[in-house]
């Protein structure tokens, strides 16, 4: 009897064993099979993507362009294990190995490039989308292009900020007697644009000090150098310190759904008008009481903006190093853009006059670029862009409240704070408007007819179509 409990018991286990042997069997047939580790990712290749996309977030690029570009060129390297998270202030690189995901970074400045640089870099990123040199190659190539000198000598970059500051004088408030302020404060200010470039402490306080000496040389001077009206002096001399890039693509990414980098290009841009309109606030406040000067109403003509957008063009080309033989491609984008925001202004207002400019600038960029000894697109698309200012009439606002606080003017503070944003929010609008023209593709016409038919009743697309 014993041994048949025993030979029964032993039955039954093996039948349990079976069948726990045939259900692993089924589980493992209908499992998907094991993912394939992904190859591991070059570190030169790594390095190289990193610092590139720190050279176009000092391009003036926004986050997501940086990171469209980067994703682009890791693909056309043969790797798709790669994700890129770009802010103003650093760019995040996440790959994925046996052991597991690694993060790495790569901190950036919010320095600009020289626009030489800026052309450079694009012809790298060109080369790499149709070659694919090896990353150690490639990376000595950005070496060079970083590492160079700027193309315009000290004087010349001088001599670039005073015209610069010419030409916007003349496209902005083309008053006779405003043409030697214009020329001093452009001096003043360029001179200290490059002792920042050598002088720590002076880099650092660069907005401060500006502003105040402007400010000083502009009111206490009144008759000398703007014919009485000091006020209209400060925002071509400033110009150049003007957070016009950050608050715009601030605003952009911001729209796009970028909120950290967004946020903190925004922040940056508003803190840099405050620390502007602080120094002009203590240049002001060291003169004591203003007194009026005899206000001078003559004009230079309807011609006047028209040569002050050459002189823009000429002056950002020096003060700026632009590439050779890229100076008549600049001009024609600002005389388009310039006459886009010309025309906007007229029919309808300021805002339109600098949405209208905006959206062309892009466009205009993008057509040129295809052309023989043309620069790239953002180079092109620069200086259009510093020309619309769009810090400009943030800073008037801010000096307005300002001068209130003294008793020279009286201006409404909420008017001030709802121009400056509307400001802004004009010129985002009109980029990215340009923008997703320029980048946008004509749909077939099959794919047309289909996205407006109703679920269910697609037509099958025709390949001839």
């Amino acid at each position: 009897m014993a041994a048949d409990r025993m030979s029964s018991a032993w039955a039954a286990t093996s039948r349990r064993v079976a069948a726990a042997i045939a259900k692993a069997r089924a589980e493992y047939a209908a499992a998907p099979p094991p993912r394939p580790v992904d190859p591991p990712v070059p570190a030169d290749l790594l390095n190289l993507l990193c610092r590139i996309g720190v050279a176009l977030v000092g391009a003036s690029e926004t986050s997501a362009r940086v990171q469209e570009i980067l994703d682009r060129l890791s693909r056309r390297y043969g790797t798709d294990n790669i994700h890129f998270m770009v802010l103003p202030t650093a760019v995040f690189v996440r790959t994925r190995t046996e052991d597991g995901p690694t993060v790495d970074m790569l901190d950036t400045t919010v320095d600009t490039l020289p626009l030489d640089q800026i052309a450079g870099l694009y012809r790298l990123i060109d080369k790499i989308d149709r070659d694919a040199p090896p990353p150690a190659q490639a990376s000595k190539e950005l070496d060079a292009i970083l590492s160079a000198k700027p193309g315009s000598p000290p004087w010349l970059i001088l001599l670039g900020q005073v015209v610069l500051t010419v030409g916007l004088g003349m496209m902005l408030n083309p008053g006779a007697r405003a043409l030697v302020g214009y020329v001093v404060l452009g001096l003043v200010v360029g001179t200290l644009t490059q002792l920042a470039a050598k002088i720590r402490l002076v880099s650092l306080a660069l907005p401060v000090v500006a502003a105040a000496v402007v400010a000083v040389l502009a009111f206490g001077f009144p008759g000398t150098l703007a014919g009485g009206q000091p006020n209209q002096l400060l925002i071509p001399a400033i110009a150049t310190l003007l957070p016009g890039a950050m608050l715009t693509n601030g605003t952009i990414e911001l729209a796009n759904g970028s909120l950290v980098a967004g946020a903190s290009r925004v922040v940056y841009g508003i803190n840099m008008l405050f620390l502007l309109a602080f120094g002009l606030y203590v240049g002001i406040s060291l003169l004591g009481p203003l007194s009026d000067a005899p206000v001078s109403s003559a004009q230079l003509g309807w011609w006047a903006p028209l040569v002050g957008v050459l002189l823009i063009g000429y002056g950002h080309s020096w003060r700026s190093s632009a590439p050779q033989n890229s100076v008549g491609w600049l001009l024609l984008v600002l005389y388009v853009t310039y006459a886009a925001q010309f025309l906007g202004k007229t029919i309808s207002g300021p805002l339109t006059g600098t949405f209208l400019g905006g959206l062309v600038a892009v466009p205009a960029a993008y057509l040129i670029q295809s052309r023989t000894n043309a620069p790239p697109r953002q180079v092109a698309f620069l200086p259009a862009f510093w020309m619309l200012v769009p810090g400009g009439i943030s800073l008037t606002g801010v000096s307005e409240m300002v001068l209130h606080t003294t008793g020279t003017t009286a201006a409404s503070g909420l008017e001030v704070v709802v121009s400056a944003l509307l400001s802004v929010m004009s010129i985002a609008l009109g980029v990215m408007v340009g923008s997703g023209l320029s980048s946008t593709r004509p749909l077939p016409v099959s794919t047309l007819i289909g996205s407006m038919l109703p679920h269910g009743h697609h037509h099958k697309p025709d390949p001839d179509s």
